[in-house]
């Protein structure tokens, strides 16, 4: 067992292992503390998503949902292979689960699998997972045939070496949510990419190497496409403005945090360009009503701004009763571009409605 790493000591730890990383949204102050213990720590679990998307499901694990609130884990693995850090501190992820398993992994004393779990959340029994694991998210249907890429298995490694290493751990800390929980099934994938006592072999080959090893410089080199890194843009609209039926408004952004690309066009409208992206659009929305919605979508623009297209995907964000409360929506939307992109908000209320604050969180790639 052992006290939870600090912030800077949990990302300085990823970067001496070679994980690349985004500190997203405030993971810093953000937690489960309130509800309950955190530490001390005996170990690493890892989990599937049953989701796809990857900023969508970051924002996800982030926020929660109404019977499960965020944070979902302190860290999700996208299939880009990009790690992002979403809690400091306790979070909804374990649940309950074996005694022996726990007792199991603090000992490190077990052969290829910890011993068989009866337990899950709220048996007879059962132990607080939440309190005593870091979790990780990766994002993956978990359907058995969903793929999980290279980077993106490689990143898990990375990650579960790195507080392995900074705990003085070896690879049997190392769980999966099915090894804790006889109710859980993850990490579950296409034959054995993602069977445990196969990771916790990669994990243990790593934690016999410096942090800075890579495998790819002994071994042959292998055929494929290089691993690109995306770009990332953070920017924000706090000013409000207002939507008239069946009009179209560009959202025009005029905070910028982290972007990569600096592909903003005049007037802060356009957000990229020649790109494949994956984008989550964040809205708080004031008048929108009962049996009213408005649309988000991209649109895809000349360099004199004139349209040439819009997205195929149209998210559809309904209103409240008597539109009294801010409608707050969390948008995901993705594809690519050959010209300007930019992002599109239409309503279908037959009253005013008022963008309040509009927030936008992309990755994007250029287009080969």
């Amino acid at each position: 067992m052992a006290t939870p790493l600090t912030p800077d000591q949990f990302v300085k730890a990823l970067e001496a292992e070679g994980v690349t990383y985004s500190e997203y949204k405030s993971w810093r102050t953000h937690n489960r503390n309130h509800k309950g213990a955190w530490g001390p720590v005996h170990g690493v679990m890892i989990h599937h998503t049953v989701s796809t998307g990857e900023l969508s499901s970051v924002n996800l694990c982030y926020d929660g949902y109404s019977t499960l609130p965020g944070p979902l884990c302190q860290s999700v693995i996208g299939k880009s292979g990009w790690v992002y850090m979403t809690a400091n501190g306790r979070a909804n992820h374990a649940g309950g689960g074996s005694p022996d398993v726990l007792a199991a992994v603090t000992d490190e004393r077990y052969n290829d699998r910890p011993p068989a779990t009866r337990h899950h959340d709220g048996s007879a029994g059962a132990v607080d997972g939440n309190a005593r694991f870091y979790g990780a998210e990766c994002v993956n249907l978990g359907d058995g045939k969903d793929p999980w890429p290279d980077k993106q298995v490689d990143a898990v490694v990375r990650w579960a070496t790195a507080i392995c290493r900074a705990h003085g751990w070896s690879a049997k800390s190392v769980i999966g949510h099915k090894e804790w929980s006889d109710w859980k099934s993850d990490p579950r994938g296409p034959g054995t990419v993602v069977d445990m006592t196969v990771l916790r072999a990669k994990i243990a080959e790593r934690l016999a190497h410096p942090p800075s090893w890579n495998p790819a410089t002994t071994t042959a080199p292998t055929t494929g496409t290089p691993v690109t890194k995306p770009n990332r843009s953070h920017l924000k609209r706090f000013e409000d403005f207002t939507l008239s039926e069946n009009t179209p408004a560009s959202i025009y952004w005029t905070t910028e945090y982290p972007d990569d690309a600096n592909g903003h066009g005049e007037g802060g409208k356009t957000v990229g360009s020649n790109i494949t992206y994956d984008a989550t659009v964040n809205l708080t929305l004031l008048g929108l009503g009962e049996d009213h919605f408005v649309e988000v979508y991209a649109a895809e623009e000349d360099a004199n701004g004139v349209l040439l297209g819009e997205s195929a995907m149209r998210a559809q964000v309904w209103g409240k009763r008597e539109g009294f409360h801010p409608v707050k929506a969390s948008v995901p939307v993705s594809g690519y571009v050959g010209n300007r992109l930019s992002f599109r908000v239409v309503s279908r209320a037959s009253t005013p409605v008022t963008v309040e604050e509009a927030e936008l969180y992309m990755h994007s790639w250029p287009l080969s």
